[in-house]
């Protein structure tokens, strides 16, 4: 008889296949130690827990694409293990929401569809999102086919008339209660239909109340995508109160500068070039704002544009900020690049003077054309 047979577990064990070769494995060591397995239901409650959170984490420093692997894969597929273990990784997976085209934002509202009937039902399903989301990205080359009645209602990419309007009532309450929101300018309609949203039944809940707070915890503004050459931009909101009360508002202001607009490991000096409709952004509405975050992928500008799109570069990310200052109190003559700083390396900073400043990321991130702003903004913003 093998002298490991009695390791095999009985009829109806918790152990699988892999299991037991690691006991057999262990027995033929003798100079080592036996590995003592037990179900992970015998762990304290607490760590359970915490191995639980820590496996839903999404991967957003993946190298892969997103597109390829999903980096709520884990925290999905631990959603279906029971209910009780579904409400542990919930948080993790509702802590940063990225929905990078129209098709995710409808997936996104149904889920809210059902979580109202959850809710109305009593259901051990129901879970308040909107506690848990703290970051939020629609960078969606769409808009929201809803009735045109906004101020600049021609939209610049719309949707196929099939497509039904988005939900606004549901979505608004999640996306104006994330600290941090990243929206594309071709998505911004989305924010505008749920500002308008939320102010009309603020102003009907606060009709006594001369000084309401205002009704989102948005402090973190990300504009994304390269903003449309012609037709309104910041208008869209100036031109409302809601609008205007929002973006006064904002603490912190980020943007990714341009597509292409890489740093080369062989220039690290060379000026920084700041996006164009800075230029034309009405900075004195901005009363609460402090800072100004824009990214530089660091990446040769020799490198292969196929690797950037299929395979990836790993890259550092330098984090440039400008004070609010800079900008409001020199409206008439914002700078169109920033001069380059000394050579920094990986987790440093630098500082240029009080309204300008440089950090470089700790580690590398596989930058890809196609999400490479989605990782700078889920893992440094």
């Amino acid at each position: 008889m093998d002298r490991s047979d009695h390791l095999v577990p009985a009829r109806g064990s918790t152990y699988d296949a892999s299991t037991v070769h690691c006991c057999r494995f262990s027995s033929y060591l003798p100079a080592m130690e036996p590995i003592i397995l037990f179900p992970f239901t015998d762990l304290p409650v607490e760590l359970a827990f915490m191995i639980l959170e820590y496996a839903a984490r999404p991967t957003f420093d993946q190298a892969d694409l997103y597109d390829a692997r999903s980096p709520y894969s884990s925290a999905l597929a631990l959603c279906r293990v029971s209910k009780i273990v579904r409400r542990i990784v919930l948080p993790e997976l509702l802590h940063t929401i990225l929905l990078p085209d129209f098709r995710h934002v409808e997936k996104f509202v149904h889920a809210l569809r059902m979580q109202r009937v959850y809710g109305e039902k009593g259901s051990d399903l129901h879970f308040e999102y909107a506690p848990r989301v703290h970051k939020m990205w629609i960078v969606s080359h769409g808009g929201n086919p809803a009735p045109a009645h906004l101020p600049h209602a021609p939209r610049a990419h719309a949707l196929k008339p099939s497509r039904s309007p988005l939900d606004i009532s549901l979505l608004a309450p999640i996306l104006l209660a994330a600290p941090s929101l990243a929206l594309g300018w071709t998505s911004l309609d989305i924010l505008v239909e749920c500002l308008e949203h939320v102010w009309k039944s603020h102003a009907a809940t606060h009709v006594d109340n001369e000084h309401p707070p205002l009704p989102w915890k948005t402090q973190t503004l990300t504009l994304s995508c390269t903003p449309p050459t012609t037709g309104p931009q910041w208008e869209r909101l100036t031109d409302t109160p809601q609008g205007s009360a929002f973006l006064g508002s904002i603490s912190h202001l980020s943007a990714n500068p341009y597509v292409c607009d890489y740093k080369s490991h062989t220039d690290l000096d060379r000026d920084y070039r700041l996006p164009l409709w800075m230029g034309i952004t009405p900075w004195a509405i901005f009363k609460s704002l402090q800072t100004v975050f824009l990214s530089y992928p660091r990446i040769a500008s020799s490198v292969d544009p196929f690797a950037l799109i299929f395979t990836g570069i790993d890259s550092y990310v330098e984090l440039l900020t400008l004070s609010a200052s800079l900008l409001r109190d020199h409206c008439d003559r914002i700078p169109k690049e920033i001069k380059g700083f000394a050579e920094i390396g990986p987790g440093e900073e630098c500082i240029q003077s009080d309204d300008v400043r440089l950090k470089v990321s700790d580690s590398r991130i596989c930058w890809y054309t196609r999400d490479g702003w989605e990782k700078v903004w889920a893992c440094m913003l």
